[in-house]
Protein backbone atom coordinates (compact mmCIF):
# COMPACT_ATOMS: atom_id res chain seq x y z
CA UNK A 1 0.00 0.00 0.00
CA UNK A 2 2.82 2.37 0.92
CA UNK A 3 4.52 1.57 -2.40
CA UNK A 4 1.32 2.41 -4.27
CA UNK A 5 1.09 5.77 -2.47
CA UNK A 6 4.66 6.62 -3.40
CA UNK A 7 4.05 5.83 -7.06
CA UNK A 8 0.89 7.90 -7.01
CA UNK A 9 2.77 10.85 -5.54
CA UNK A 10 5.41 10.72 -8.27
CA UNK A 11 2.72 10.48 -10.93
CA UNK A 12 0.77 13.46 -9.55
CA UNK A 13 3.91 15.60 -9.37
CA UNK A 14 4.87 14.70 -12.94
CA UNK A 15 1.42 15.59 -14.27
CA UNK A 16 1.30 18.91 -12.41
CA UNK A 17 4.80 19.87 -13.50
CA UNK A 18 4.03 19.03 -17.12
CA UNK A 19 0.81 21.03 -17.05
CA UNK A 20 2.60 24.02 -15.54
CA UNK A 21 5.38 24.01 -18.11
CA UNK A 22 2.94 23.65 -21.00
CA UNK A 23 0.80 26.51 -19.73
CA UNK A 24 3.63 29.07 -19.63
CA UNK A 25 4.13 31.30 -22.66
CA UNK A 26 2.95 30.33 -26.13
CA UNK A 27 2.35 26.73 -27.13
CA UNK A 28 4.20 25.32 -30.11
CA UNK A 29 2.66 26.35 -33.42
CA UNK A 30 0.71 29.29 -32.00
CA UNK A 31 -0.23 32.31 -34.07
CA UNK A 32 1.37 35.04 -31.98
CA UNK A 33 -0.04 38.00 -33.92
CA UNK A 34 -1.99 38.42 -37.15
CA UNK A 35 -3.72 40.99 -39.32
CA UNK A 36 -4.93 38.29 -41.72
CA UNK A 37 -8.58 37.34 -41.94
CA UNK A 38 -10.23 33.91 -42.04
CA UNK A 39 -8.18 31.33 -43.95
CA UNK A 40 -5.39 33.88 -44.34
CA UNK A 41 -7.51 36.47 -46.19
CA UNK A 42 -6.14 39.94 -47.02
CA UNK A 43 -6.81 42.85 -49.38
CA UNK A 44 -5.17 41.83 -52.65
CA UNK A 45 -6.12 45.03 -54.48
CA UNK A 46 -4.29 47.64 -52.38
CA UNK A 47 -1.04 47.84 -50.50
CA UNK A 48 2.18 49.64 -49.64
CA UNK A 49 5.16 49.85 -51.98
CA UNK A 50 8.37 48.24 -50.78
CA UNK A 51 10.94 49.03 -53.43
CA UNK A 52 14.46 49.92 -54.46
CA UNK A 53 16.04 53.23 -55.42
CA UNK A 54 14.87 53.08 -59.06
CA UNK A 55 11.35 53.67 -57.70
CA UNK A 56 10.63 55.30 -54.31
CA UNK A 57 13.19 53.49 -52.13
CA UNK A 58 10.34 52.81 -49.69
CA UNK A 59 10.87 50.91 -46.46
CA UNK A 60 7.69 49.91 -44.62
CA UNK A 61 7.31 48.99 -40.95
CA UNK A 62 4.30 47.65 -39.04
CA UNK A 63 4.14 47.25 -35.27
CA UNK A 64 3.01 44.14 -33.43
CA UNK A 65 2.75 43.13 -29.78
CA UNK A 66 3.48 39.84 -28.05
CA UNK A 67 1.36 39.18 -25.00
CA UNK A 68 3.82 36.58 -23.69
CA UNK A 69 7.38 35.54 -24.34
CA UNK A 70 7.86 33.11 -27.23
CA UNK A 71 10.29 32.11 -29.93
CA UNK A 72 9.28 33.36 -33.37
CA UNK A 73 9.52 30.60 -35.97
CA UNK A 74 8.36 32.52 -39.02
CA UNK A 75 6.45 35.48 -40.39
CA UNK A 76 4.03 35.37 -43.33
CA UNK A 77 3.52 38.50 -45.46
CA UNK A 78 1.06 39.08 -48.29
CA UNK A 79 3.40 40.27 -51.06
CA UNK A 80 3.23 40.73 -54.82
CA UNK A 81 5.88 41.58 -57.38
CA UNK A 82 4.77 44.79 -59.10
CA UNK A 83 7.51 45.97 -61.47
CA UNK A 84 11.08 45.28 -62.48
CA UNK A 85 13.05 42.38 -61.12
CA UNK A 86 11.84 40.00 -58.43
CA UNK A 87 14.58 39.84 -55.84
CA UNK A 88 13.87 38.76 -52.26
CA UNK A 89 12.68 41.19 -49.62
CA UNK A 90 14.82 41.70 -46.53
CA UNK A 91 12.62 41.33 -43.45
CA UNK A 92 13.64 42.33 -39.94
CA UNK A 93 12.16 42.19 -36.46
CA UNK A 94 13.18 45.34 -34.63
CA UNK A 95 12.78 46.71 -31.14
CA UNK A 96 10.34 49.47 -30.27
CA UNK A 97 11.91 52.88 -29.70
CA UNK A 98 9.30 55.36 -28.51
CA UNK A 99 6.69 54.39 -31.09
CA UNK A 100 9.00 53.80 -34.07
CA UNK A 101 11.37 50.94 -34.98
CA UNK A 102 14.57 50.86 -32.96
CA UNK A 103 17.46 48.46 -33.45
CA UNK A 104 17.50 45.27 -35.52
CA UNK A 105 16.95 42.15 -33.39
CA UNK A 106 16.98 39.50 -36.12
CA UNK A 107 16.74 39.18 -39.90
CA UNK A 108 14.36 36.59 -41.33
CA UNK A 109 14.94 34.61 -44.53
CA UNK A 110 12.48 34.58 -47.44
CA UNK A 111 11.31 31.17 -48.63
CA UNK A 112 10.35 30.86 -52.30
CA UNK A 113 9.53 33.52 -54.89
CA UNK A 114 7.07 36.41 -54.65
CA UNK A 115 4.23 35.93 -57.14
CA UNK A 116 3.10 38.67 -59.58
CA UNK A 117 0.85 41.27 -57.95
CA UNK A 118 -1.43 41.17 -61.02
CA UNK A 119 -2.29 37.47 -60.60
CA UNK A 120 -5.71 38.30 -59.14
CA UNK A 121 -4.60 37.61 -55.56
CA UNK A 122 -2.22 40.50 -55.10
CA UNK A 123 0.62 37.97 -55.22
CA UNK A 124 0.28 35.65 -52.24
CA UNK A 125 1.45 34.76 -48.76
CA UNK A 126 5.23 34.53 -48.50
CA UNK A 127 7.01 32.82 -45.61
CA UNK A 128 10.08 34.26 -43.89
CA UNK A 129 11.83 31.88 -41.49
CA UNK A 130 13.44 32.98 -38.24
CA UNK A 131 16.38 31.02 -36.84
CA UNK A 132 18.82 31.45 -34.00
CA UNK A 133 18.70 32.54 -30.39
CA UNK A 134 17.67 36.09 -31.34
CA UNK A 135 14.23 34.77 -32.36
CA UNK A 136 13.37 34.32 -28.68
CA UNK A 137 11.44 37.45 -27.71
CA UNK A 138 9.89 38.62 -24.48
CA UNK A 139 6.43 40.10 -24.11
CA UNK A 140 6.11 43.62 -25.50
CA UNK A 141 6.00 45.77 -28.64
CA UNK A 142 8.08 45.06 -31.75
CA UNK A 143 8.26 46.08 -35.40
CA UNK A 144 8.27 44.09 -38.63
CA UNK A 145 10.36 46.01 -41.19
CA UNK A 146 10.32 45.17 -44.93
CA UNK A 147 13.14 46.41 -47.19
CA UNK A 148 13.70 45.74 -50.91
CA UNK A 149 17.48 45.98 -51.29
CA UNK A 150 17.47 45.63 -55.08
CA UNK A 151 17.14 48.97 -56.87
CA UNK A 152 15.34 47.35 -59.83
CA UNK A 153 12.60 45.63 -57.85
CA UNK A 154 9.21 47.01 -56.80
CA UNK A 155 7.07 44.87 -54.50
CA UNK A 156 3.67 45.50 -52.90
CA UNK A 157 2.93 44.61 -49.28
CA UNK A 158 -0.84 44.04 -49.43
CA UNK A 159 -3.17 45.67 -46.93
CA UNK A 160 -4.80 43.71 -44.13
CA UNK A 161 -8.11 41.88 -44.49
CA UNK A 162 -10.05 44.65 -42.75
CA UNK A 163 -9.20 48.19 -41.74
CA UNK A 164 -7.31 47.96 -38.47
CA UNK A 165 -5.93 50.68 -36.26
CA UNK A 166 -2.17 50.24 -36.42
CA UNK A 167 1.05 52.05 -35.73
CA UNK A 168 3.19 52.22 -38.84
CA UNK A 169 6.37 53.86 -40.06
CA UNK A 170 8.05 54.52 -43.40
CA UNK A 171 11.18 56.03 -44.86
CA UNK A 172 12.25 56.69 -48.43
CA UNK A 173 15.98 56.29 -48.10
CA UNK A 174 16.10 52.51 -48.19
CA UNK A 175 17.24 52.22 -44.57
CA UNK A 176 16.00 49.42 -42.27
CA UNK A 177 16.83 51.56 -39.22
CA UNK A 178 15.33 54.92 -40.19
CA UNK A 179 15.00 57.79 -39.61
CA UNK A 180 11.27 57.13 -39.62
CA UNK A 181 8.08 58.98 -40.47
CA UNK A 182 5.50 57.46 -38.16
CA UNK A 183 1.75 57.28 -38.74
CA UNK A 184 -1.27 55.69 -37.14
CA UNK A 185 -4.69 54.70 -38.41
CA UNK A 186 -5.75 52.12 -40.94
CA UNK A 187 -5.35 50.02 -42.92
CA UNK A 188 -2.35 48.06 -41.73
CA UNK A 189 -0.37 45.67 -43.89
CA UNK A 190 -1.17 41.95 -44.03
CA UNK A 191 1.07 39.66 -42.01
CA UNK A 192 1.17 36.93 -39.40
CA UNK A 193 3.75 36.05 -36.76
CA UNK A 194 4.03 32.37 -35.77
CA UNK A 195 5.82 31.05 -32.71
CA UNK A 196 6.88 28.01 -30.75
CA UNK A 197 9.18 26.94 -27.91
CA UNK A 198 7.77 29.02 -25.07
CA UNK A 199 10.12 30.95 -22.84
CA UNK A 200 9.52 29.56 -19.33
CA UNK A 201 8.98 31.98 -16.49
CA UNK A 202 11.44 30.82 -13.78
CA UNK A 203 9.54 32.58 -11.00
CA UNK A 204 6.43 30.49 -11.68
CA UNK A 205 8.41 27.26 -11.59
CA UNK A 206 10.18 28.26 -8.37
CA UNK A 207 6.80 28.77 -6.72
CA UNK A 208 5.49 25.42 -7.99
CA UNK A 209 8.43 23.14 -7.17
CA UNK A 210 8.34 23.46 -3.33
CA UNK A 211 4.60 22.76 -3.35
CA UNK A 212 5.09 19.61 -5.42
CA UNK A 213 7.88 18.45 -3.14
CA UNK A 214 5.55 18.97 -0.18
CA UNK A 215 2.85 16.89 -1.83
CA UNK A 216 5.34 14.11 -2.50
CA UNK A 217 6.65 14.17 1.07
CA UNK A 218 3.14 14.09 2.52
CA UNK A 219 2.20 11.12 0.39
CA UNK A 220 5.40 9.28 1.32
CA UNK A 221 4.73 9.71 5.07
CA UNK A 222 1.05 8.84 4.92
CA UNK A 223 0.48 5.88 7.32
CA UNK A 224 -0.83 2.56 6.14
CA UNK A 225 -4.59 2.09 6.54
Amino acid sequence: MNCVLRKSGVFIMAVLMGAMICSVGAAAGDILYTTLGPSGAYDGTNGSFVDGSNYYSSVVADSFTLGAGATVTDAMLALGNYLGSNNPVSLYIESNNGGVPGSIIVQLSQVGTILPWTNGNGGGLVTFNCSGAACALGAGAYWLVAVEPDSRTQQVWDFAYQDQQINGAVNHIGSPTGPWNSFSGDPGDAFRIDGASPIPEPSALLVLIPGLLGVGYGLRRKPLV
